[in-house]
């Protein structure tokens, strides 16, 4: 869609010349317009700045020396749009099919004062905070802040406009750095890259699935590009120092923002585009996905193992098996969606919201009518709600209801919120297809129908392929990727930083992958990272894995659900930041927000994040000296300057360095918590119903000043955005601060030495505001970290004093009220299964000072609680041996010394606790191993590191050394290649060792003493690629074999050949080097070769490089997770019949390998040939044949059974077959199918509706791995079709193809 779109060639229109009053509007309006064919390269370097006149109180006129205008409009005193049309077009909103509004209704702010001025060669325009110069003679622009007295940005280039692309150029600055671009997978910092403002439709690294054309610089300015074009913004990537913007339009229309810092540029990007939603509830619950109302159930000893003590393996296909449904009312509840809420209860697992329809053509009920489906789930819901969860849908086709789509595929919103209650939607590429305007116009439709139908509910969202806007309605969900492998989790933590930065803090992805995953250590890993997340889903039944909390066992079920309970009870604090995320600081933090400095800003910290103010997070994302029992260490930990606490023991940091060697068990994630921190909590929960309003808690690290404002609101309508919530603020002081030294140029907590004990103050006030179901009268509960029992512990609530009571055991201070208790030994591991292995682990955090106060009136009262002695210094477990060091001599050998990683390595140093590494003007300390790897260097770059040894007396003297990383010439060459020859090979020189990127020791050689000319050189890349050059590396004397003359071609499937050019090569052991000028995009290289000295051919090495920064396509790889297995075959499943035109083909138009622009055997059967072990010898036998149809007569009256026979007639080598029988649904319902003479095929039959309305079936059948494949002419399968009224059968097969196991077609 989207690319038909980007091409289309906009109707020339005549414009109505009086524009001027609309200009006035608070709101971009439309205009009626057009544009003429697009110009190719204006030259505006020729153009001069003439006069410049204000047309109306906001907005200035540029008029150039050809008469061009550029539009300067002002929503507000830093914020100004940019509009030059050189085809005559006014201000307007950008062309949207469907309609889509970027804007809100009321984007503007005043405009305090503009001011023109035009003299000395410059027009300036000047508002109350900033300053536009505009270079007469060059037209080039130049933007002051006002308040900081600095240059936010300035143009280098004047605006150029290039055939169907508008380019900006603007001025990179050394220090600048650069944010933005929505969803920009494994990246956040840009500076030095180029990022696609483009749907791609990959959901893996590197890859864009959401973008934003909007980005921030540290510099003090934003910027967004006001259309729904694609663009590309390079930073300094292709020319260092110079900002690039461009997007596949013909006229510029940009809004700037002027302002300091990153929160207030977010709110400038709000304030055209929209708030972020503030999630209901229930949404930061685990919601848990898949499809209930479609598939078959057969009993199989390597299926999934059920509560009736037996393994069943799932089909699509009705195999005799079970149906599921969603009540289980047909004796089948242990395969319905009630069965899934039952299943979270009785595994005690926390579960906030179900979707019982995620899967292609599953609709939520077997009725025969929309209504009565319609109650089917409403019968879910209310089932659901009894237990504490909401009830979604996955939105695969048309929100409002069709006449000619079949009850099951029907769907009606309206009904759905209003009668059904559902009150999530997940939208999938089916319906918001590349996003732009077509998924901001999805999201915006349900955005308005929840609240209106659904008694103010607030909309929860979760979509694909954003957009601008998108933030205002829904989150963001990352897509479909696999796993049960680190990659997984990586890439997703810069992701998620990344995509608030680019102002949309919601955003999530599937629990372990929607596919792989059955790794403990990973699946435990994401669990735990995820709890400081926004949302948590649980995508089950695509991939051949069950996807639960406990799905893995033990001991994954216990710590999974420790980690859920931890996510429930720190419900309060995630609603609070999640609140400022409305207009703040996002929930998942960059670590430059908390700490702004050239270590943060760049890609040093992407594997880290702040969740709010208080925690700091770095996930366990690769193994780093993982024993089998997944236990693992995390190196490259930063902390800001200050002090922080291991929130899991109370271990205490010193900030302004990186830690390196920190211990993580399987059950432990690296978490950190801030001195001063206050964390509101509440009892542990399963879902939003389970939560205490009675009750509030505040964990609290007390230190120096410190304050927090809790916020609450219904959590599930909209009167929030009314102002309905309540405020609390809580104040906490210490009167006795850290004892700091100085270290160098830093000043740092001391922590060989204890801190005084001091007194600590603690204010609740009084709670602010109301909203429907608010709980005044609130018992308070705090948890004080401290390492000694305080002296004294006083309390007031209001003007009373409170007569605390120490209680003598927890027992007691749970039964009791006004009372405290010193929890010595507080034990974490609360929540193992019973019986449990995992159960007898005793995690032992510090000690706790617990304080209960009664119920009171928290609007009414303030609350003071005040402690004499406080004290918070645990033992130091790192630093514990004494006497004198030596400074410890370290190297990199040249084995340890890469392009782009230098791994020093020394002595252990007797006496040594651990070592500290300072590089880069960073100190890198705990280093327990006697090496450490710096990574994300430069190649052929000079580095200098200086090393020391520490214990508990102190540390040695520095040692120095230096080294310089290697070059890479070989980054962007193609590994994994295979080649085939048509001349003879040489024994014990075949054609592989041209591949094995070993250039010294062996060669390819054709054989000796007989001629090879002329003859094929195939290359098989494996993956698809675009092409850049390839090196040939001849016979380093230039002697027998070397090649010299050829011609080269490419193709993608090794029969249809595009010519390149040829080629002739000088005789000599120079390295040979064939450019592609296009740079096509190919899976195969034939190199056709006439001359060779002495009539041979050989080499030392072949490289084929890809064009730098291109990724790799692996063929059939339709998941994009770098490897065929099953997971892509699912996919394949719910794909099969899918035709360029419908809604998600572009999704999965890389899967459409034959380029016939439909998903058919041929694509199915590359990923199947290699699944099961694959084809180790697939035989030279080719497809042959054909198959017919016929059926026992020609007329057939409604309600009878037409049963069509296809035949194979005279078929040879049939490894998979497809074909397409198109049919009108007023006619016909598809009925079944029986295979009959189809050995071990596997039925991948699609009955689907395609997006234009036409219906067809797709019998489809394919082996799995080496099977027998059919041959001779038997009926192979019979397809029953159900007449609706008296028809002829008149139907045809079109798109026929047999395909063999070498990849061979036969159409038919």
């Amino acid at each position: 869609m989207k690319r038909l779109m980007a091409n289309r060639k906009q109707k020339k229109a005549i414009l109505i010349a009086l524009a001027a009053p609309l200009m006035f509007s608070p709101a971009p309006l439309m205009a009626a317009t057009g544009t003429s064919e697009p110009v190719v390269a204006i030259a505006q370097q020729a153009q001069t700045i003439v006069s410049v006149q204000r047309i109306n109180p906001t907005t200035v006129d540029v008029v150039f020396s050809n008469n061009q205008r550029m539009t300067f409009d002002f929503y507000g005193d830093n914020i100004f749009r940019m509009f030059q049309d050189t085809n005559g077009g006014i201000l307007r909103d950008p062309e949207a099919k469907p309609e889509a509004r970027i804007l809100v209704d009321n984007p503007r702010h005043p405009v305090s004062q503009l001011d023109i001025q035009d003299e000395n060669g410059q027009v300036t325009i000047t508002t109350g905070k900033v300053k536009l110069q505009l270079d007469k003679s060059t037209a080039l622009l130049k933007v002051t802040n006002l308040a900081t007295n600095t240059v936010a940005f300035e143009e280098t280039r004047p605006v150029a406009y290039e055939k169907g692309k508008t380019i900006l150029t603007l001025k990179e600055n050394p220090d600048e750095y650069f944010y933005g671009g929505g969803v920009q997978n494994g990246r956040f910092s840009h500076k030095g890259k180029a990022i696609a403002i483009e749907n791609q439709n990959s959901w893996t690294d590197g890859g864009v699935a959401s973008p934003t054309p909007y980005y921030w610089s540290t510099n003090g300015y934003g910027f967004m590009w006001y259309t729904f074009k694609q663009g590309k913004y390079d930073f300094g990537a292709a020319e260092k120092g110079t900002v690039k913007l461009s997007h596949d339009t013909d006229y510029l229309d940009a809004f700037y923002m002027v302002n300091d810092g990153p929160v207030a540029l977010l709110n400038d990007f709000y304030q055209l585009t929209g708030n972020p939603v503030l999630l209901p509830k229930f949404g930061f619950y685990q919601g848990h996905l898949n499809a209930y109302n479609r598939d078959y159930w057969v009993e199989d000893e390597k299926g999934i193992l059920f509560e009736d003590g037996k393994r069943y393996k799932e089909s699509q296909k009705d195999n005799g098996g079970i149906k599921e449904s969603l009540n289980g009312e047909k004796n089948n509840y242990q395969f319905s969606a009630r069965a899934v809420i039952d299943r979270y209860k009785n595994h005690d697992m926390p579960l906030g919201w179900l979707l019982p329809n995620d899967g292609y053509g599953a609709g939520y009920g077997q009725a025969e009518t929309l209504d009565g489906n319609i109650q089917n789930l409403k019968n879910l819901t209310e089932y659901a709600h009894k237990n504490g969860v909401e009830i979604g849908l996955w939105t695969q086709s048309d929100l409002h209801p069709k006449d000619s789509i079949s009850a099951l595929l029907q769907r009606d919103i309206v009904k759905e919120v209003r009668d059904a209650g559902v009150r999530v939607l997940k939208t999938d590429v089916a319906w918001v297809g590349w996003g732009y305007s077509f998924g901001l116009n999805g999201v915006a439709d349900v955005g308005h129908i929840m609240p209106y139908y659904g008694n103010d509910a607030r909309p929860f969202i979760i979509s694909l392929d954003g957009w601008a806007g998108t933030q205002r309605y829904a989150g963001i969900w990352s897509g479909d990727q696999t796993g049960g492998q680190w990659e997984y989790i990586r890439f997703h933590i810069p992701t998620y930083i990344g995509s608030g930065l680019s102002g949309q803090p919601n955003i999530t992805s599937d629990m372990d992958g929607i596919f792989g995953g059955k790794n403990l250590a990973m699946n435990t890993r994401d669990f735990q990272w995820k709890t400081w997340t926004p949302m948590e889903l649980n995508m089950d039944g695509w991939g051949s894995n069950e996807k639960y909390p406990h799905a893995l066992g033990e001991p994954a079920t216990s710590i999974n659900r420790w980690y859920l309970k931890m996510k429930s009870c720190l419900m309060p604090y995630a609603y609070s930041i999640a609140r400022e995320a409305v207009d703040g600081k996002p929930m998942i933090r960059a670590m430059f927000l908390e700490d702004p400095n050239p270590y943060t800003h760049g890609k040093a910290t992407q594997y880290q994040f702040m969740y709010g103010p208080y925690f700091l997070v770095a996930p366990i994302y690769q193994e780093t000296q993982m024993d089998d029992k997944g236990n693992d260490i995390r190196d490259g930990i930063y902390l800001p300057e200050g002090e922080w606490f291991d929130y899991f023991t109370g271990e205490k940091y010193t900030g302004g360095c990186v830690v390196n060697n920190f211990a993580s068990p399987l059950w432990k994630l690296p978490v950190f918590v801030k001195a001063g921190a206050i964390i509101p909590m509440t009892n542990p929960n399963n879902n939003v119903a389970e939560i205490d309003k009675s009750l509030r808690i505040y964990e609290l690290y007390p230190s120096g000043y410190s304050e927090f404002v809790e916020y609450d609101d219904d959590g599930r309508t909209q009167a929030y955005l009314n102002g309905a919530g309540t405020w609390t603020k809580i104040e906490m002081e210490n009167d006795q601060p850290s004892v700091y030294v100085q270290i160098g140029n830093k000043t740092v907590v001391n922590t060989n030495r204890k801190n005084k004990p001091g007194k600590i103050s603690i204010t609740i006030h009084p709670t602010t505001g109301d909203f429907d179901g608010f709980v005044k009268e609130k018992a308070t509960e705090l948890r004080i970290n401290l390492s000694e029992m305080p002296k004294k512990i006083t309390a007031k609530v209001g003007s009373s004093k409170v007569k605390l009571v120490a209680a003598r055991s927890m027992d007691e201070y749970l039964n009791g009220t006004n009372v405290y208790f010193y929890d010595a030994t507080p034990n974490l591991n609360k929540f193992a299964t019973k019986g449990s292995e995992f159960e007898k682990v005793t995690i032992t955090k510090n000690p706790q000072l617990l304080v209960k106060l009664a119920p009171t009136d928290i609007i009414m009262n303030e609350t003071v609680v005040t402690i004499d002695g406080y004290q918070f210094d645990m033992p130091d477990t790192h630093r514990i041996s004494t006497g004198s060091l030596t400074a410890p001599v370290a190297q990199v050998t040249d084995g340890n010394t890469e392009a782009y990683t230098l791994k020093p390595t020394w002595d252990k140093v007797s006496g040594a606790d651990f070592y500290e590494i300072e590089f880069n003007g960073m100190l890198y300390t705990q280093i327990k191993n006697t090496e450490l790897l710096f990574d994300n260097l430069s190649a052929e770059t000079d580095y200098s590191f200086k090393i020391r040894s520490v214990n508990k007396d102190g540390h040695s003297d520095w040692s120095t050394f230096s080294v310089k990383t290697k070059s890479n010439p070989l980054e962007f060459a193609i590994k994994g290649i295979r080649g085939e020859v048509t001349a003879e090979e040489q024994e014990g020189f075949e054609i592989f060792r041209l591949f094995d990127f070993a250039e010294l020791g062996d060669m390819f050689h054709t054989k000796y003493r007989k001629n090879a000319m002329p003859f094929d050189m195939i290359i098989d890349l494996r993956t698809i690629n675009q092409l850049d050059k390839f090196h040939y590396l001849s016979r380093q004397d230039g002697g027998n074999g070397t090649i010299l003359a050829g011609n080269v071609a490419y193709s993608m499937d090794k029969e249809n050949w595009t010519a390149v050019d040829s080629f002739r090569w000088e005789r000599n052991g120079d390295v040979k080097i064939f450019t592609f000028k296009n740079q096509p995009k190919a899976r195969y290289i034939k190199l056709h070769i006439t001359e060779g000295v002495g009539n041979y051919a050989s080499g030392r090495e072949l490289y084929v490089f890809k064009v730098p920064g291109t990724e790799s396509y692996l063929p059939g790889d339709i998941n994009n997770d770098k490897k065929i297995d099953a997971n892509d075959l699912t996919s394949y499943m719910n794909y099969t019949g899918l035709r360029r035109g419908d809604s998600d083909f572009d999704y999965v138009s890389a899967g459409d390998i034959n380029q016939n622009g439909l998903i058919d055997a041929y694509d199915i059967s590359v990923v199947t040939t290699q699944l099961e072990d694959g084809i180790e010898n697939p035989g030279t036998d080719r497809v042959a044949g054909t198959l017919s149809l016929s059926t026992p007569k020609q007329t057939y009256n409604a309600g009878e059974t037409v049963e069509i026979t296809v035949k194979g007639d005279s078929i040879k080598a049939v490894n998979a077959l497809s074909f397409a029988l198109p049919y009108d649904q007023q006619d016909y319902d598809f009925a079944g199918i029986e295979p009959a003479n189809l050995g071990a095929m596997e039925n991948l039959t699609y009955d689907r509706l395609h997006t234009s309305g036409q219906k067809a079936l797709y019998p489809t059948f394919v082996n799995l791995g080496d099977k027998k494949a059919l041959e001779g002419s038997e009926d192979l399968f019979t397809i029953k079709l159900k007449a609706k009224r008296k028809v002829k059968f008149n139907l045809k097969a079109v798109d026929g193809i047999l395909v063999d196991k070498n990849l061979n077609m036969q159409k038919f």
